[in-house]
């Protein structure tokens, strides 16, 4: 992604606001003259959007905006001290799902001058599938990016996504509705395993099996986590088997460590959790119904090893507005992202396989004005010192 002989060659400085179930999160990027691009800045609030989202009829309640309206008070002071030129802000699945979606948006806006571009589950699996290709270079196999409201399930043969699902499994989602914490002693610990079965059964139930993706198992298929749960994971892991160096193309986790990691965090109360310096204290509430996701994941799709990719949503967004703007020269390098920005098949909620040449129009109805367009869509990008100006 970068060379640091082109560092004399700035050419502008682009930042991605993702704001998500769980958190929002900010990445700043100095983009140089041959597209090749430069993380300078990150920072992520645990804003939690879509806390109690479905206990509240899924509406996103008036102190969760006002979470959110101070971090990204805060962040537009990071877009000004970092001299951002343009912001690409994106909204997931908490906002997505919200029946008062369109005054979360233009409350946030009118408070901060930042408007959101609302993804659909298929938009979402698909940059974060273009960030995970711009770092892992896996032609064929099964990536998915687990975030704190959504799964999305992404089937690639050949670098061409084939088939997508986008299902409701996210960590805070399910451990809002299916996890209740106690403090230590025996018999709240009994009561915490009978919570975890539920949710194992609930997930059994509702992950998908191989067979329903009709596998090409004449292809040495790769399963890749996306999203810092995964992440999250692979460092608690890292420290049970004194796993050693930085993320690479290579680092797999096996299920049999996945298994063990699980059985640990199930037997831990929250408090325990939280004080584990392998884990984000965040992620404390969530990292369990994470490692049971991946654990079931796993089994039914019947993968032995997972990759972990360290990048994601907001270097595949960053990577196809890049791809728009440059020379037909670069194009031919980015592969990944040229066959792509064909119409794609869709599955959301639902286990009918739809054939890739469905259709070239699409129709998601809980975006902000609910329309059909082209899929995938150009998402609209806004200069910082018209923001900064509001």
């Amino acid at each position: 992604m970068y060379d640091i002989s082109v560092e004399s060659k700035r050419k502008e400085s682009i930042a991605i606001i993702d704001l998500g179930y769980n958190s929002v999160k900010i990445s700043a990027y100095d983009i140089y003259k041959n597209g090749q691009y430069k993380k300078k800045y990150q920072r992520q609030e645990y804003v939690q959007i879509g806390l109690a989202l479905s206990k509240n009829n899924n509406s996103i309640s008036k102190q969760n905006i006002e979470r959110t309206v101070k971090a990204l008070v805060s962040f537009r002071k990071d877009l000004k001290e970092q001299d951002v030129d343009i912001v690409i802000p994106i909204a997931t699945s908490a906002v997505r799902d919200a029946i008062n979606q369109r005054d979360v948006i233009y409350s946030l806006k009118d408070h901060t001058g930042i408007y959101f571009n609302v993804l659909s589950g298929p938009e979402e699996g698909f940059f974060s599938y273009l960030g995970s290709q711009s770092y892992m270079h896996v032609p064929n196999g099964l990536f998915f990016d687990l975030g704190g409201g959504s799964m999305e399930l992404m089937y690639i043969d050949n670098f061409r996504i084939l088939k997508t699902l986008c299902l409701d499994l996210g960590v805070l989602r399910l451990s809002d509705r299916s996890i209740k914490f106690h403090q230590i002693d025996n018999y709240d610990k009994i009561r915490s395993r009978i919570n975890y079965d539920k949710l194992e059964k609930t997930l059994v139930k509702n992950i998908p099996h191989r067979d329903q993706f009709d596998f090409d198992d004449s292809r040495d298929l790769k399963m890749v986590a996306i999203g810092g749960t995964a992440r999250s994971l692979y460092k608690f892991v890292s420290k049970i088997f004194n796993l050693h160096g930085p993320f690479s193309h290579q680092i797999i986790l096996e299920k049999r460590m996945i298994d063990i990691a699980n059985n640990i965090l199930r037997e831990l109360s929250l408090y325990e959790l939280s004080k584990l310096r392998a884990i984000d204290s965040q992620r404390a509430r969530t990292i369990t119904a994470g490692s049971f996701i991946l654990k079931i994941l796993m089994e039914k799709m019947n993968f032995n090893g997972l990759l972990i990719c360290p990048t994601g949503i907001r270097e595949g967004v960053l990577e196809h507005h890049l791809y728009f703007k440059m020379d037909k020269q670069y194009r031919k390098r980015k592969k990944f992202i040229g066959i792509n920005c064909e119409p794609l098949a869709v599955i959301e909620n639902n286990y009918n396989i739809m054939s890739p040449k469905v259709s070239s129009i699409s129709t998601f109805p809980n975006l902000s004005d609910s329309k059909s367009y082209i899929f995938p869509r150009r998402l609209e990008s806004f200069k910082v010192n018209k923001i900064l100006a509001e």
